[in-house]
């Protein structure tokens, strides 16, 4: 604890020195003030980081100096300018692209979770809604609101960025040849709609984002990434479709950018990048998509149910030792010393209760899927508030659940009762950052909200042995038939969780996060086992409800915008 306290009190000291020597806003001096006051105006704006505000370009050498960066006067120097290739790249199509491929294998469980909360969903919106930064960003330039590029250069690189967007998406869909989630046609993956937004979105971006406010930025990816989205909700892409393609989206953007400043270098830039886009201590706002892996605690299915009742019970004159649940054909064996009034019994018996002897039932969740998005606006450098939206699938196997044959008197294990869990939280709460240096922060937050929980329909599969009359010989089979439905359900979600941001360059950020979420759903269940002897239903189903409370653990990554 003391070593804890001793490295707390040192980085805020050194934050508490570094603020020290920084100019406060009001106190600011002009760049006349500096140039008159300081012997050397390079030496003073980088020791005070004094930001000059975004302006046009300046290609005199001794200008530049005057005016205050060295990185200024090196580019003016240099032949292609403040833009050069190399700094076009924006690493974020990397993680989005590793994304996709990773939920590739959850595909069709996210799917699932479609079709669970919106089976029918269908909306257009998403064919013109990937045009719109493209369009406004047209606008703008034709209009003189001034950004990075002329007309001529912005035409060029914008023509350039959907031309290898166009190569990249058509040559890896008629190559990959993945039927789309609705069967219609074999070109899914990627996704051309989320690249096409993501296109525009970078340009932009780059056009007037970094250079005028990152609040453009914000709005462009927001309707790619609404965009993205709607492709899955209308059943026309997959998840995995949906990241390749906004990678391709901007990795296709940065190549037309480069291609562009080898083409143009020097000539019709307008605008140079506003200074500190990648400072956190100046941009501490965020929007975020994520990608992560959850972890929750099992089901525990309650052994004194509603089902097992004195009502429900009766004496098959099996030597007495035995009741049974009357469910059309399809008892359970209970132990003669089952109390029905308090619901438990002492022991198993030989054949053994609805459940496994020993065993406590329980629906067991496997390791989850999260895709999500988070944004959060800060008052200043410290506090903020915000919002997140995400989806989880999990497997879910069920363990401890036997069946019986009427007539032999035999208890079936189910061995492999599986489906698919599908949970979508929406939170909003306070988030809080602790700015380590203007490129390292971390991000705490407080939220509530809801928790949407998917229905559950688990089929089981009955291990048994057919017996030939005839012959005498048998063989081992499984039976796989219904075994339980789980109604969906909604309780309130409460979250904690941190968040540490490696600023990258020009407003770009990459994240690792951990966040623990509780609820408390109350179940509605049905317990309709598949009846062996009959080979169909049983008419009539165990209804019960049950409350636990559900702990989960989610650890990701996230591609970051800071604004």
């Amino acid at each position: 604890m003391k070593t804890l306290l001793l490295i707390s009190t040192l980085l805020f000291s050194v934050g508490a020195s570094a603020e020290e020597n920084c100019i406060p806003e009001e106190a600011a001096p002009t760049v006349e003030e500096a140039l008159v006051n300081s012997d050397s105006p390079l030496e003073y704006h980088s020791s005070n980081m004094f930001e000059i505000p975004s302006q046009k370009v300046v290609l005199d050498p001794n200008l530049a100096t005057a005016i205050g960066s060295e990185a200024s006067r090196k580019a003016a120097e240099s032949k292609y300018g403040v833009y050069t290739p190399l700094k076009e790249w924006e690493i974020t199509s990397v993680p989005l692209i590793a994304f996709g491929f990773i939920a590739k294998a959850d595909k069709k469980n996210f799917r699932a979770a479609r079709n669970n909360f919106i089976p029918s969903y269908k909306n257009r919106m998403d064919d013109w809604l990937q045009h719109v930064p493209l369009i406004a960003t047209t606008a703008m330039n034709f209009a003189g609101y001034e950004g990075r590029s002329d007309h001529w250069r912005y035409l060029a690189s914008g023509a350039m960025s959907y031309g290898f967007m166009a190569l990249f998406t058509n040559v890896i869909k008629y190559s990959a040849k993945e039927m789309r989630p609705d069967g219609s046609t074999a070109n899914s993956f990627p996704s051309g709609h989320t690249a096409t937004a993501f296109v525009a979105a970078t340009i932009m971006h780059k056009e007037y984002g970094l250079t005028r406010s990152p609040w453009w930025s914000v709005l462009a990816y927001g309707c790619a990434t609404t965009t993205g989205i709607m492709r899955t909700l209308n059943n026309r892409h997959w998840i995995s479709d949906i990241l390749v393609g906004a990678g391709i989206g901007v990795i296709s953007t940065d190549l037309g950018y480069m291609l562009g400043d080898f083409i143009f270098k020097k000539k019709h830039i307008l605008r140079e990048p506003r200074q500190g886009a990648g400072d956190m201590w100046q941009n501490p706002s965020f929007f975020r998509l994520e990608l992560g892996m959850q972890f929750s605690n099992n089901l525990n299915l309650p052994t004194n149910t509603s089902f097992l009742t004195y009502t429900n019970l009766y004496d098959d004159n099996m030597n007495d030792e035995f009741y049974q649940v009357n469910r059309n054909g399809n008892p359970f064996r209970i132990p003669d010393n089952y109390n029905a009034k308090e619901r438990t019994y002492k022991n198993y018996g030989e054949a053994g209760p609805a459940y496994g002897e020993g065993v406590s039932p329980k629906i067991k969740v496997g390791t989850g899927t999260t895709v999500g998005a988070e944004a959060a606006y800060f008052i200043n450098k410290y506090i903020g508030a915000g919002l997140r939206a995400r989806i989880t699938t999990a497997p879910v196997t069920a363990e401890g659940l036997y069946s019986y044959d009427d007539n032999m008197n035999r208890r079936y294990n189910s061995s492999s009762v599986s489906d698919v869990w599908s949970l979508v939280d929406v939170n909003l709460g306070v988030y809080a950052a602790w700015p380590i240096s203007p490129r390292h922060n971390l991000n705490f937050k407080a939220l509530y909200g809801r928790r949407f929980f998917g229905s559950l329909d688990l089929m089981a599969a009955y291990d048994t042995r057919f017996v030939n009359q005839k012959t005498g010989e048998s063989r081992d089979v499984t039976i796989y038939g219904d075994a339980m439905y789980i109604d969906k359900t909604n309780a309130d979600d409460f979250t904690v969780g941190v968040h540490y941001t490696y600023s990258l360059k020009n407003g770009v950020a990459v994240s690792a996060f951990f966040d623990y979420d509780f609820a408390k759903p109350e179940f509605d269940v049905e317990y309709n086992p598949y009846n062996l002897d009959s080979q169909k239903m049983a008419a009539t189903s165990s209804k019960f409800s049950f409350k636990q409370r559900i702990n989960s653990y989610t650890l990701g990554a996230s591609m970051t915008v800071l604004f």
